[in-house]
């Protein structure tokens, strides 16, 4: 789901935003393509921690936060000319920073608006909405009318308001290609 919300949302950034967000065909493939490993630290956190069906401790919660940072150290890990390969620098980018908020409340590191580079600001709002759409271990899956709700008023953190101008143009197609097929079974 975070592949197809995420070049959903890059492709209607570029239709709206054009002149601020000139994004070429390659850079939106480059963006999906990574956004596939936008959690790739998780590998580093305790099953126990990552599948505990109750809610998180204040200790848990820490453990599970270093993943943005686990997954961009593992992709600063590898051989020069791999890390330099712009697919590779984009997932950096987004593994470190998809947790940003646009209002500098989010982590590893507090960036503020634009200082998140779009490729994680965007995985950033597919993640949040796939999390609350999904039905997981610790939680019911969120019906989408709910889902955009909490995502507008600001329940999970602020994001970049021209992405929520996007989220919300394509919501209807983001619930067709993605979630109906699971509401159904």
């Amino acid at each position: 789901h975070i592949q197809t919300i995420t070049e959903m949302l890059l492709c209607q950034l570029v239709q709206k935003e054009n002149n601020r967000y000139a994004l070429s065909k390659e850079q939106i493939r480059m963006i999906t393509t990574a956004s596939a490993l936008h959690d790739i630290g998780k590998i580093s956190i305790p099953d126990e921690i990552l599948n505990k069906p109750g809610r998180l401790t204040a200790e848990e919660f820490a453990v599970i936060k270093g993943h943005s940072m686990a997954g961009a150290n593992m992709l600063s890990e590898l051989p020069l000319d791999q890390k330099e390969e712009p697919l590779v620098k984009t997932a950096y980018e987004i593994c470190r920073w998809h947790h940003e908020r646009y209002d500098g409340k989010g982590y590893p590191d507090g960036l503020v608006g634009d200082e998140i580079p779009i490729s994680a600001q965007v995985v950033s709002v597919a993640d949040v909405y796939d999390a609350l759409a999904s039905e997981r271990v610790y939680k019911k899956a969120v019906p989408h009318e709910k889902v955009l709700e909490m995502i507008l008023h600001g329940e999970c953190g602020q994001f970049n308001p021209i992405l929520i101008e996007c989220l919300q143009e394509i919501s209807s197609r983001i619930r067709s290609e993605c979630y109906e097929e699971e509401q159904e079974t």
